[in-house]
């Protein structure tokens, strides 16, 4: 599959990588399976801030509603799903959407979600989807600590009152360079914070 680093670069100076033939690989590839889940996805988010240009996610969800053999479960963290409800109602009875959420705390958010849409914006989205009855649920991680529990609560009672049911958490699980991006941000986040003790707990 062929690829493309676009010039939007993520809080760590790494190029996104757009895979710009995907809509020509999926229309052969659909027709000759028998069918199954499609997951957008399980590491990168499928709306991050590109897909607004090259609408790759949008093409991917129009090619699998012509497959009534195909169910759509999405993951992301940006409100720009909405911009394709045209498309996921009409494959409402085969699709469920969650949001994972790190923080419920917006200035936390800046430092460990940057490029996701403000937390308040995920949590309405889903009070609009799940008032158009779509099927939704939340996943809480990675369950970072400190940052993980800042306003949890209050940040529950907001997904129950946006109307979701189901949720979901996971722990931190990263390694290697990951884990010093995590660091750096905690860094940013708290300047007094022990360092030394976040890396035990991570």
């Amino acid at each position: 599959m062929r690829r493309f680093s676009s010039h939007l670069r993520d809080p760590w100076g790494s190029f996104v990588d757009v895979k710009v033939n995907l809509l020509e690989v999926l229309a052969r590839e659909l027709p000759r399976r028998p069918g199954g889940s499609v997951w957008l996805s399980s590491v990168c988010d499928p709306y991050q801030q590109v897909e607004a240009k090259y609408r790759l996610t949008r093409g991917a969800i129009e090619l699998i509603t012509t497959h009534r053999n195909f169910s759509v479960s999405i993951l992301t963290k940006n409100a720009l799903v909405l911009r394709d409800l045209d498309l996921l109602n009409r494959i409402k009875d085969r699709l469920d959407v969650g949001f994972t959420i790190t923080t419920f705390d917006p200035y936390a958010q800046s430092f460990f979600e940057p490029n996701a849409s403000p937390v308040k914006e995920r949590i309405d989205a889903l009070r609009k989807l799940n008032s158009d009855g779509f099927d939704t649920w939340v996943l809480i991680a990675p369950m970072l600590p400190y940052v993980a529990e800042n306003t949890l609560e209050g940040g529950l009672r907001d997904l129950a009152e946006a109307g979701v049911k189901k949720l979901m958490t996971d722990r931190y699980n990263a390694r290697g360079i990951i884990i010093n991006q995590t660091i750096r941000a905690y860094e940013h986040w708290s300047p007094t914070i022990d360092l030394h003790e976040i890396r035990q707990l991570l």
